[in-house]
């Protein structure tokens, strides 16, 4: 077992970067990501919540988007899941290597010997159920002006009769008619989502860079990290870790989604009735299990790029940063 997972974690065994460099790079490293992967996340949110007759599938609902709106469209309320994206990668590489080394100090393993892929999963986890603390108003903000738009194009004005000018006016509306709490809308499946993905989102990563260590260098690779992996092999790793990422989250997103767009898809009067259990009844009621997954061709296109963007970002930055050190 040790063989196996021998070299996943040398970020965290032997500390190169500071914790400010992890906030700082991870940073940036969400930037590349969100500017990458928003188009077809609006996409991908508009197919979740639309009802089935208003876009047949991928295809047409980005060529709706582009027809009613534009190339703006697809980039339509960018400004708040930017900032989002910068920090909770931000925060979610910072937590996930301490949270590494909170454990090996718990478990008193030494700093040569490395977390089992349980532990690993572990770390990712809880710095996915950090962030979600942090993005949930994000994404509520970007759902909701992802979708609003959508209700013209049957004909329809959106529900309750609410046109959102942008992010401010979005949050101006939640805290005015609800309150702080109101920011706060979907939190549970929010936490469950990113729990589940950035623990797969991490796990996948180190195991495909362990992989590919393994296949380029078979005698070394015990000694050798993800610092002497090549570029392409680290695009194809964390495209990886984006695929594994939505895979295995995405039935929880559009239940997400779902719960945080219903004031903008519903009638007014029917705005606070949404939980998760009716959700997913009603989710379920418009194509079975199938309906869980609708969107997720487009979010499987996206994730490789965006990922591997952001894994690229992280990794050459960090690297940058201790080569000018050693000089």
């Amino acid at each position: 077992m040790e063989g196996e997972v021998q070299g996943l974690v040398e970020h965290a065994a032997k500390p190169q970067i500071s914790g400010f460099e992890d906030l700082a790079y991870g940073s940036l490293s969400g930037m590349m990501g969100k500017f990458v992967e928003y188009p077809f996340d609006t996409v991908k949110v508009r197919l979740q919540t639309s009802e089935t007759h208003v876009f047949s599938g991928t295809l047409d609902c980005l060529k709706q988007t582009w027809l009613h709106e534009g190339f703006r469209g697809f980039y339509r309320g960018l400004t708040s899941p930017l900032l989002g994206a910068m920090a909770e990668n931000a925060i979610a590489f910072y937590a996930y290597n301490r949270i590494q080394s909170a454990i090996r100090a718990v478990s008193r393993e030494p700093e040569d010997r490395q977390l089992s892929r349980l532990q690993l999963f572990a770390s990712g986890a809880l710095s996915g159920a950090i962030c979600a603390f942090v993005i949930s108003p994000v994404e509520l903000v970007k759902c909701k002006l992802q979708v609003e738009n959508v209700q013209a194009y049957g004909g329809a004005p959106a529900a309750g009769g609410t046109k959102f000018s942008g992010p401010v006016s979005v949050v101006v509306h939640l805290l005015r008619s609800q309150g702080l709490p109101g920011l706060y809308k979907g939190i549970l499946p929010t936490v469950a989502r990113e729990t589940l993905g950035v623990g797969f989102w991490f796990g996948t990563y180190e195991l495909v860079c362990q992989q590919l260590l393994k296949w380029h260098h078979p005698r070394d690779a015990a000694r050798l990290s993800k610092s002497d992996l090549g570029p392409g092999s680290i695009i194809i790793a964390g495209g990886c870790a984006g695929i594994g990422y939505n895979i295995t989250s995405y039935p929880i997103d559009v239940v997400k989604s779902f719960i945080q767009t219903d004031d903008v898809r519903a009638p007014a009067a029917n705005a606070q009735r949404a939980g998760i259990a009716h959700t997913v009844r009603t989710v379920y009621a418009r194509g079975g299990i199938a309906a869980f997954y609708r969107g997720l061709g487009i979010t499987l296109v996206r994730a490789f790029p965006a990922n591997a963007a952001m894994f690229m970002t992280y990794e050459y930055l960090a690297r940058m940063s201790v080569a000018l050190r050693r000089h």
